[in-house]
């Protein structure tokens, strides 16, 4: 293992002073992407950029730069630059010295020590009354370029400094994920702009993260329309090949198999429904075929085949084996016959590395020559626990930070900042190989156009990382090299020039994440449904909240729509903030109507059912208008796939709206007995009639009107709709699961969550309302607490015989919800004293990945009792092994049933 040395400088007088000396160097800094490692700019101009003779030693390669340099140079001076025979005549020199037996002499050479500093990649560049710019290769001559494209868009009075640069990535490789399975799959033409674009921050490779959109006509059934071909790829690798960009392969082979696992065909393949069985001959029988062919499609030896969140491995059809051999043994199993496959076809495997690194004992049995993926995207001071295991065992590894833009509204530039350079200066200490900075979009929505400040912030790091350990320190010099970066990003991305900043713009996104208003910048809260409502104590601190994002949402909205008329490169990219904007403030003025709609609900005399009326023709303009901007959006740089089902959730909040007279509320009522519970039925309009069916069967007119009565004492489909004025609404439906705390409203000691309206499941009365959660723990459904104990009182209102006690809990360690450590059970006859009937202890490995639902239960009992009472104990702080340790874990629970 590498050794590591952290500097920790004392606070007071020598901290002051270094932040002093910052300050200064930063007014005076040279602004240029990535920051070189070494440059020494002086202030006196030196090179006239009439100048205009240059000289390259002829490849392909060199000649493709020296284009690229002609247009930037054309642009600023106004001149064409002419190419001259000899080194001897010319102005500008552009040699790689590697490239074929051309020579120049000595004096125009860096000395050999330089030559040798600087690597295949790196670059010595001289401004004096010539420019020189000398690489060792092709590649580092194409990046000398790119800092002199940027020395010259800054330049001023038709000259450049005298300046010497010697530069060299801290990484050998550099490059970016993009998600196309998971949603938007961009068009051809778009992702050669994203080449074409990062390539200038000097990145050197992509990776297409692929589950089912590479089209093989052997199983023509899988890919959707428009996937990416392997011609695709072909032509793909051949326009980046003269930026220096290498496109490596990517195939999901175990887990994230979803899309292809449900269809019928491919169920002699499934483990369950997201992970392929290793214990099935067919499996591999497949994946010879389908990863093969996979690998063929890419020049590059590397291949990623993920690997990652094999969520309940051996919970379907490979029980039996994981059962035998154990996960573990399981899971190495089945990567070493990836490995094997790859290997047929000259391929060295990547895999991302968060099994194995929460199961160790894996790391041994893999093949030696994986390249592991150590992936996180949270803002940790620290990512030793990541790296160290695979950096002890002497595996070659990246670290896979992220942009964190999935599932948000924009981007969370803060968080992003500092997982990338926490993450990428922690690597480097270990020796990684490269960086991965991944671009995911999890729930489909993410514009690839809101990711580009995390993108080219990733280029940063990953040639030049920040190099501060101790956290204060190192949160300084995010700061500052941020803020020069920022700079350049106006001058080079966005073509800014003068006083105007669009960065500045993009930055007050975080202002709004600190409003409090739940989940405000997350997708989710868009769509959130109008008809549920939050708790009663927290509207008037919900609703000044909302009032405010609207406020400030919109401010930004404008002072962004002016921004695009002032950049004079990449509009679309401010124009997706500003959309992003426009969009805070119609989620925050539909919560200030949802709240509208509560006063309605809880009293019909007291509001303005015309002033109502015509909030929600407002929202429906708004919520067109957002529509309509996002399809624009979306075609600028995706192909059709996935667009349609983006737009349900806009049409589907089209029609929440237009239900607001039929809309039914249904709603789980007191208990009649234990057992027995009734159903009450609600509409926001007095004048509505409500159907309902009990049966299964849809309600029509013909079905029982709701006249304030109704119960139910078995498990029930509840389903209603409401007629208004001729017009029938949209059908409303409540599955309940009867019991014997049915709608009895429990005693919590504990405070439920409100990171999220939903983590209340409407409250104590939600824990015993008969309605089980779902595979979303953000259904309304799921109680959270977060970092306590929670105990629960029942008082069944007589001594009544109870058989068992039960309740489901969540785990999903990604969204750091844990198992409870245990659950004990209690019983009273007086509700005073209580005795210890029963405990149920987690039989889940804290550690086990994935999405896992597991009933506590406390067996079979012989009681008669009236109370009862479940404790239920956390784990408290999330450990030390865990992303987020340190921080409140979250429980979640969705019915206490009683039977």
């Amino acid at each position: 293992m590498k050794e590591r040395t952290r500097f920790i400088f004392s606070q007071g007088a020598i901290f002051f002073l270094l932040v002093l000396i910052s300050q200064q160097v930063l007014a005076q800094e040279t602004v240029l992407i990535p920051k070189p490692q070494k440059i020494n700019q002086k202030t006196s101009h030196s090179f006239n950029l009439n100048n205009s003779r240059v000289w390259t030693n002829e490849t392909a390669h060199n000649n493709f730069t020296l284009e690229q340099l002609k247009k930037v140079f054309s642009e600023k001076a106004q001149a064409k630059l002419s190419t001259v025979k000899t080194a001897k005549k010319a102005d500008i020199i552009l040699y790689s010295a590697s490239e074929g037996a051309v020579s120049i002499p000595k004096n125009l050479l860096p000395s050999s020590e330089v030559l040798q500093k600087i690597g295949p990649q790196g670059y010595w560049l001289k401004i004096d009354d010539k420019i020189r710019i000398i690489a060792n290769t092709s590649q580092g001559l194409f990046y000398g370029v790119q800092t002199l494209k940027q020395l010259l868009k800054t330049s001023e009075e038709n000259a450049l400094f005298e300046t010497e640069i010697i530069d060299w990535p801290a990484l050998e490789y550099r490059g970016w994920m993009d998600d196309i399975s998971r949603g938007p799959i961009p068009t051809l033409d778009y992702v050669k702009y994203v080449i074409k674009t990062l390539s200038e921050y000097k990145l050197n490779f992509i990776n297409l993260y692929t589950e089912h959109t590479l089209r093989n006509e052997k199983f023509a059934d899988i890919a959707p329309p428009d996937a990416f071909t392997p011609a695709e790829i072909t032509e793909l690798e051949k326009f980046a090949a003269p930026y220096h960009v290498s496109i490596i392969g990517n195939q999901q082979a175990f887990g994230h198999m979803e899309e292809i696992l449900k269809i019928p065909f491919y169920d002699n393949i499934a483990d369950n429904k997201w992970n392929l069985n290793p214990g099935s001959p067919a499996t591999y029988k497949f994946l010879e075929t389908y990863l093969g062919d996979a690998a063929q499609a890419y020049e590059h030896p590397f291949f990623n085949i993920g690997a990652d969140e094999t969520d309940g491995l051996g919970s379907g059809k490979a029980k039996d084996l994981v059962d035998s051999l154990g996960m573990e043994a399981v899971y190495a199993m089945h990567i070493n016959k990836l490995d094997w496959i790859l290997k047929k076809y000259g391929k060295r495997t990547m895999m991302w590395g968060d099994i194995a690194v929460n199961h160790q004992e894996i790391i041994e049995q893999l093949p030696k020559d994986l390249i592991i993926l150590s992936w996180g995207y949270d803002p940790r001071d620290s990512f030793d626990e990541a790296i160290v295991p695979f950096d002890e065992s002497g595996f070659d590894f990246m670290v896979a930070p992220g942009v964190r833009s999935w599932s948000e509204i924009y981007p969370n530039l803060d968080v992003a900042v500092k997982n990338i350079a926490n993450y990428v200066r922690d690597g480097k200490e270990y020796g990684a190989m490269g960086m991965i900075n991944t671009a995911w979009d999890d729930d489909g929505e993410t514009l690839f156009n809101a990711n580009w400040h995390g993108m080219i912030w990733g280029a940063e790091m990953s040639w030049n990382p920040i190099s501060s350990q101790e956290e204060e320190q190192a949160s300084r010099e995010r700061q500052n090299r941020r803020e020069i970066f920022d700079k350049g990003v106006d001058q080079f991305f966005f073509g800014v020039t003068g006083k105007s900043s669009v960065m500045k713009s993009l930055n007050k996104f975080a202002q709004l994440r600190e409003i409090s208003v739940f989940s405000s910048m997350a997708n989710a809260s868009t769509w959130s449904s109008i008809y549920e409502f939050y708790p009663e104590e927290e509207t008037a601190s919900i609703a000044a909240a909302n009032q405010k994002m609207l406020k400030e949402a919109n401010k930004l909205m404008l002072e962004l729509q002016e921004k695009t008329r002032q950049v004079n490169t990449n509009k679309t990219a401010v124009r997706v903030a500003a959309l992003a904007a426009q969009r805070a403030a119609y989620t925050a003025k539909k919560n200030l109507f949802i709240l509208e709609l509560q006063k309605l609900y809880n009293n019909k005399e007291g509001v303005n059912l015309k002033l109502i009326k015509q909030k929600r023709e407002e929202l429906l303009d708004e919520l067109h208008l957002l529509k309509i901007a996002y399809v624009q959006s979306w075609q600028e740089e995706n192909r059709a796939y996935w667009l349609d089902e983006n737009l349900k959730k806009y049409d589907a909040q089209a029609q929440d709206l237009l239900d607001l007279e039929t809309h039914v509320f249904i709603k789980a009522g007191q208990a009649i007995q234990p057992g027995e519970m009734k159903i009450e039925l609600n509409s926001l309009f007095p004048q509505t009639k409500l159907y309902y069916s009990l049966d299964g069967s849809e309600p029509t007119k013909d079905s029982p009107v709701y006249n304030g009565n109704l119960s139910i004492n078995s498990n029930t489909l509840v389903q209603a709709r409401g007629y208004n004025d001729g017009k029938a609404g949209e059908i409303s439906s409540r599955f309940f699961n009867v019991h014997k705390a049915l709608g009895i409203t429990p005693k919590i000691k504990g405070s439920y969550s409100t990171a999220n309206p939903a983590y209340t499941a409407g409250g104590p009365a939600g824990l015993t309302d008969g309605l089980k959660g779902s595979e979303n723990f953000a259904d309304g459904r799921w109680q959270g607490y977060a970092g306590q104990d929670v105990e629960v009182v029942l008082d069944l209102g007589a001594p009544t015989e109870v058989n068992e006690i039960s309740a489901d809990f969540y785990q999903r360690l990604i969204s750091w919800i844990m198992l409870p450590k245990n659950v004990e059970f209690y019983a009273s006859k007086d509700g005073k004293i209580y005795q210890k009937v029963a405990q149920a202890n987690s039989p889940v490995d804290e550690k086990d990945q994935g999405l896992i639902i597991l009933e506590f239960s406390s067996g079979p009992l012989k009681l008669k009792t009236r109370f009862l009472k479940v404790k239920i104990n956390s784990r408290g702080m999330l450990p030390e092994w865990h992303t987020g340790a340190g921080k409140p874990g979250f429980i979640f629970i969705d019915e206490i049933v009683v039977k």
